[in-house]
């Protein structure tokens, strides 16, 4: 299992690759968001396409809560389009976009890069 991601810069915004067998944790949030932080204030782009498939998630409620205060805190006015394969969202997911967009970070989830990378606003030559 790993939480290992690797951010390219695209023309309209930032993917975020996510390592094969990635697992949720609160401390590869915290190194996400660190990243991203970092990246969106020296490029000065708030659209983000977070992209990979999800082994396994390892957040309980007050993690979410804690992830999603940190996004708001960190990037605020972001979009993250988070496109994760096999993953399909649930209760906590529900509650980690409410904290979240509640914190000025628009957030999605998708099972398609194509649909998420619409919902950013990025234009057709952009690709992933």
């Amino acid at each position: 299992m790993s939480t290992d991601f690797k951010l390219t810069l695209h023309p309209e915004y930032i993917h975020v690759e996510l390592a094969p067998g990635y697992e949720i944790t609160p401390e590869g949030t915290t190194q996400l968001v660190l990243a991203l932080s970092d990246v969106c204030s020296r490029q000065r782009e708030r659209r983000v396409l977070i992209e990979g498939t999800v082994a396994r998630r390892h957040m309980g409620t007050m993690d979410s809560f804690s992830f999603g205060s940190l996004l708001g805190s960190m990037v605020p006015g972001v979009s993250l389009a988070c496109c994760l394969y096999g993953f399909t969202p649930d209760e906590q997911t529900q509650f980690f976009k409410d904290v979240t967009q509640n914190r000025g970070v628009r957030i999605e989830f998708f099972g398609d890069a194509a649909a998420a990378l619409r919902w950013l606003g990025v234009g057709r030559s952009a690709g992933v």
